[in-house]
């Protein structure tokens, strides 16, 4: 097919999904109303409760953590702090992981303590201090008292970011608290903190500056009256890191905290210092070992160096009075600086570089150890009973030793990315691709039929750090990923075909006019003419501007689209926007510098960032455009928001722009903020939102923009969004593709949602674990709201209830939303998983029931809902019954059919059978029942050979939960978030086959584990008896009923259906499209094949 076929072919596409699915909302809710007229209308709970969402991971990475603590052997407990995911908790040494901190109105986590002489006890410090510039504030410490499965917060709340918390090792009530302080800005509540009652009271024993917080403590092994601690000066801009300054040093103390003297001399560097960690060994505490960041003078400015000399590993053999440099080892102390010693082994110690290090010698030699495991590593704890088994917290997660570190296991069980962006395809079901913190960008499903979608389904199309994707809508083989920087490549999934971005460079062009330069001098060897000399400075001078023109800067986090008009299209930016209208090649600047160009800053972003130590990686390069549109009701017009806070448009692809910033009124800073994200409406050429993000500045609160009129003038939308927590700032605005009242934002905590255009906002979280949500896409086909969080991977919520709520609606007693667009689908063969088990450590997620959704609204409690789905000829063909009670409610239907829709002539053996069914198996039944035959058994044989009709219910009160019947669910030993069922010891669960002997819930089991439990309950000795007496066995006859009952009278084709409700004397009636895009197929893959078609039946 043809490129221009293809464009067309997309445009139709689009078309069609955001037509039907505008048609289905807009008719629920009426025209839309006009801005003015709209009355405020806030969502009520019960709805946002009947809404919820699911995670589809991946675990695959895991991603950043910045601390992890353990009990000692022979405990098998460990917990970890995810850097924006919580706590997760492991009793057996990482297997299985539960999340225990979800609930929490903060997720940033900085340090973990498990007190010594209280193991039940365990302390949690909030805000991470490694201090890169996308990191979230934290909200305080929190205590735990029964073993980290609830939590208390114990105060501190302004300190924003918890260095290390050290616990007296015998009185669990004394417990210091090294508060780093305000990464963004100077706050006075920094410093060291001491609790001598458990935290119900606090001590500022020790402060330095408003500057300089604490970073790390450690209390004395043998000795608790001597405790040491380091303070650390740095400060972070938008564009810029400086550690280093006079606040930071180490500090000691011979009275349990009450005094402090700054440790001196004795060869320890003596000028400016930065960031330090130190380690006091078990053993002999004597040595001690510190990561040190130094310059060499101690006046002046600080002059950053690549690798200064003083940096690297210290150490101390008589309790810190002399210090010896033991190597040059530091690389990124700002970002990774920890020191961990042998326990047992003082000559042992591992320190942080961007590969851990190990020296056997006292630090004298190192080599790198942990290889094949992900660098930058943020976290260390030995088991101090045997210190051959440790766990790494790095960028990737976690990993395992039990053998010192000669061998590793990379757990993949942590569904914890950072993910920044997330796109979308049109496949069926469709796919989603994003870009991860240090760990590349990954696609995969967004859901299968399969019960569970393992890690295998997922992979990755680019490495580094991942920011942006984009699918082809046309072509789901051909994907987009981006590393930092703007390294954006094409990739085809069927050729394995890479194209990178070639973007425009200066240096060709300064060739070309070197090559002029060269002609007009001639004979190099011969004095230049007067007459060549001013020709050949007219020429450098030409050389210059042309030349700079191309010198483009790229943010960390650089934009890039596939045009919503045309997918030959792709729209990127640098300091410039840049247009491609062959799918990234041949690239073209179409806009002038977009900045401020504060040239000051520029600079010191570009050379100068680091402090004491340099780290000019790019990570803060600055006066870049970070947020890109284009309009998806028109063409080629064109929004471009920069980091410094401008805000263009151009209304003719680029040819001239327009700055709409110094319109925009109250943005705080002088108008030099982040600007977070621009949304186009799809209605109205307009109408633009424009969300601001000034966390940068050390201002958490919201900042959100709308104008209505082409932006000549734009109002606030912030209205009641939350305002005065950690984190409460926006990531992200998007508009609704189906109804332009629907706006969603997302937080650096949650999701809000507004159905009157942002007049009022409610939070949309119901199942979302507090979690920062940096994007947001709305499928517009499958009418679900996807979200990349930073902290725990992708999620996914229905909101085709949503996009037709209006106070019509919210008005009704009851009432049946028009259902979406129904799909039957094929599907791949089984990935990453064994078909005969996978034990515990496995990672899946849960998928959704396969079948059509049918979502009600009730806000009167009263008898059961009665959902039938009739033909095009009247004929019900299937009945569900739902809850009954207030809220919003989902049901699924697995287009099973309840009977044939006309009569039609038995076989013989359907005669034999329907005989043997009504005559012999009731007798049968009561003779077995009498001699007090095993009830299960006969419970399980009558189920099985009079089956239900065949329908599932799915999601009573909360789209999506379970049925209530008490059972263990399955997965039980990875629940995604702290509400969910959590089993310790599955392996000991009572199994698949002996839970199938128990009466059937009454709603609420996936059809395929259904269909397996039937499954292996049918060949339990005492079902099969039964059968064998009557005569009939569950796998043939029966009307063609078939195993487990699916039906009866097959499956659903492609068609309309008519859904009608019934609850008491209230009937409410919507059409339903069924699609099949090739489901004849089943799921293609042995067991789960097997499955599908007892799903079918």
């Amino acid at each position: 097919m043809s490129r221009s076929r293809n464009s067309a072919r997309w445009a139709e596409l689009r078309r069609v999904a955001f037509a039907s699915a505008a048609t289905a909302a807009l008719a629920a809710v009426g025209a839309a109303a006009a801005p003015s007229a709209l009355a405020a209308q806030a969502l009520d709970s019960a709805t946002v409760a009947g809404m919820r969402w699911r995670t589809v991971g991946p675990a695959t990475f895991m991603g950043r953590l910045s601390d992890v603590v353990g009990i000692p052997s022979p405990s098998k407990t460990v917990f970890v702090a995810a850097a924006a995911g919580g706590i997760w908790k492991s009793t057996n040494n990482g297997t299985t992981w539960r999340p225990v901190f979800d609930d929490k109105n903060v997720i940033s986590m900085g340090m973990l303590a498990i007190a010594p002489s209280d193991t039940q006890q365990v302390w949690a410090g909030t805000g991470e201090p490694n201090s890169r510039n996308s990191i979230d504030p934290g909200g305080g410490v929190y205590k735990s008292t029964d073993g980290g499965i609830t939590w208390k917060l114990m105060g501190l709340e302004k300190t924003e970011a918890v260095g290390r918390i050290a616990v007296h090792p015998t009185n669990p009530n004394v417990v210091f608290v090294a508060a780093l302080g305000a990464t963004w800005r100077a706050n006075p509540e920094r410093g060291l903190y001491r609790t001598r009652d458990g935290g119900a009271n606090w001590e500022l024993v020790k402060f330095v500056s408003d500057k300089a917080g604490f970073v790390d403590v450690a209390i004395h092994p043998k000795n608790p009256d001597i405790v040491f601690a380091t303070s650390w000066e740095r400060r972070r801009t938008p564009y810029s890191l400086f550690s280093g300054g006079p606040g930071s040093a180490l500090w000691k103390s011979t009275d349990g905290g009450t005094t402090w003297t700054e440790v001196k001399g004795g060869g320890f560097p003596s000028g400016f210092k930065g960031r330090m960690s130190l380690d006091i060994n078990a053993a002999n505490p004597n040595i001690m070992y510190m990561m040190v960041e130094a310059a060499e003078n101690s006046t002046g400015p600080i002059v950053g160096e690549r690798s200064p000399k003083l940096n690297g590993l210290w150490k101390s053999a008589d309790g810190g009075a002399t210090w010896t440099q033991m190597n040059n080892i530091n690389v990124r102390p700002f970002y990774y600086s920890q020191v961990r010693s042998d326990p047992t082994n003082p000559d042992r110690v591992y320190f942080s570089s961007t590969q851990l290090q190990l020296s056997e010698d006292g630090g004298k030699t190192s080599r790198d150890i942990a290889q094949a495991v992900h660098v930058d590593d943020h976290g260390i704890w030995i088991d101090p009973k045997d210190p051959k088994r440790w766990f790494l917290a790095n960028d990737g997660g976690v990993a395992i030793t039990y053998d010192a570190g000669g061998t590793f296991q990379q757990l993949q069980n942590l569904p914890i990315a950072q993910f920044y962006e997330v796109a979308y395809d049109m496949s069926v079901p469709y796919n989603i691709c994003g870009g991860a913190q240090d760990n590349g960008t990954w696609c995969g499903p967004s859901r299968l039929r399969n019960p569970l979608t393992s890690s295998g389904y997922w992979f990755t199309i680019a490495g580094g750090d991942g920011f942006y994707a984009a699918m082809d809508p046309s072509d789901p083989n051909i994907v987009y990923g981006e590393s930092q920087g703007g390294n954006v490549s094409r990739v085809n999934l069927k050729t394995g075909e890479r194209y990178p971005f070639q973007k425009p460079n200066w240096q060709p062009t300064y060739r070309a006019w070197e090559d002029s330069i060269a002609i007009v001098r001639g004979d190099p060897l011969k004095p230049a003419t007067k007459a060549q000399t001013a020709a050949i400075a007219a020429l450098r001078v030409q050389q210059q501007r042309d030349s700079s023109e191309l010198s483009l800067r790229y943010n960390w986090n650089s934009p890039f689209f596939i045009s919503p008009h045309n997918p030959s299209v792709i729209y990127f930016a640098g300091n410039k926007v840049l247009k491609s209208t062959k799918r990234g090649e041949e690239l073209r600047i179409i806009s002038p510098d977009l900045s401020k160009q504060l040239s000051a800053k520029l600079d010191t972003a570009l050379r100068l960032t680091g402090g004491i130590t340099l780290d000019a990686t790019g990570a803060e390069t600055y006066g870049t455009v970070v947020a890109l549109e284009e309009s998806p009701a028109r063409a080629g017009l064109l929004y471009a928001g920069t980091d410094d806070g401008n805000v263009w448009k151009s209304s003719n692809d680029g040819a001239t722009w327009e700055n709409l910033a110094p319109r925009i009124p109250g943005l705080p800073n002088g108008g030099e903020v982040y600007v977070t994200r621009i949304e186009a409406s799809h209605f109205d050429t307009n109408t633009v939102y424009v969300a601001f993000d000034n966390h940068r500045w050390g201002d958490f609160k919201p900042y959100l923009y709308v104008s209505r009129d082409g932006g000549k003038t734009f109002s606030s939308l912030v209205n009641n969004l939350p305002v005065g927590g950690p984190g409460d700032y926006l990531h992200v605005v998007r508009e609704d593709p189906t109804n332009p009242d629907v706006l969603y934002v997302g937080t650096s905590l949650s999701v809000y949602a507004s159905i009157d255009r942002g007049a009022t906002w409610s939070k949309f979280a119901a199942n979302l674990p507090s979690v920062p949500v940096y994007d947001l896409q709305v499928h517009p086909r499958d009418r679900e709201l996807i979200a990349a969080t930073h902290g725990r991977g992708f999620w996914i919520v229905d909101v085709a209830p949503l996009q037709q709520m209006a106070k019509t609606v919210a008005a009704k007693p009851v009432h049946l939303f028009a259902p979406k667009t129904a799909f039957q689908w094929g599907e791949v063969p089984l990935r990453g998983a064994s078909g005969n088990g996978n034990a515990h450590a496995f990672f899946a997620t849960r998928n959704p029931a396969y079948g059509a959704s049918i979502s009600y609204r009730i806000t009167q409690a009263g008898s059961p809902a009665r959902i039938s789905i009739v033909n095009a000829l009247g004929d019900t063909i299937s009945t569900i019954t739902g809850p009954g009670g207030v809220g919003l409610h989902t049901v699924t239907w697995n287009y099973g059919l309840t009977v044939r829709p006309r009569p039609r002539t038995l076989s013989p053996s359907e005669r034999r059978d329907s005989v043997l069914r009504a005559v012999r198996m009731p007798a049968v039944f009561d003779s077995l029942t009498k001699a007090k035959y095993d009830s299960a058994s006969l419970a399980m044989a009558r189920q099985l050979l009079t089956p239900q009709t065949g329908n599932f219910q799915f999601g009573g009160g909360g789209g999506g939960g379970g049925g209530g019947s008490g059972r263990v669910p399955a997965g039980c030993e990875r629940p995604m978030t702290q509400w969910e069922t959590w089993c310790e010891r599955p392996a000991e669960l009572l199994p698949t086959a002996a839970r199938g002997m128990a009466a059937a819930p009454a709603g609420g089991e996936d059809p395929r584990a259904q269909a397996q439990r039937l499954q292996a309950a049918a060949r339990d000795p005492k079902v099969r008896r039964v059968f064998d007496l009557i005569g009939l066995y569950p796998s043939g006859g029966g009307g063609g009923r078939g195993f487990g009952g699916f039906g009866g009278g097959g499956s659903a084709s492609t068609g309309d259906y008519a859904v009608v409700l019934r609850i008491g004397n209230t009937v409410e009636k919507q059409m339903l499209r069924v699609e099949n895009v090739g489901a004849a197929g089943g799921s293609g893959f042995g067991f789960f094949e097997e499955l599908d078609e007892l799903e079918r039946r």
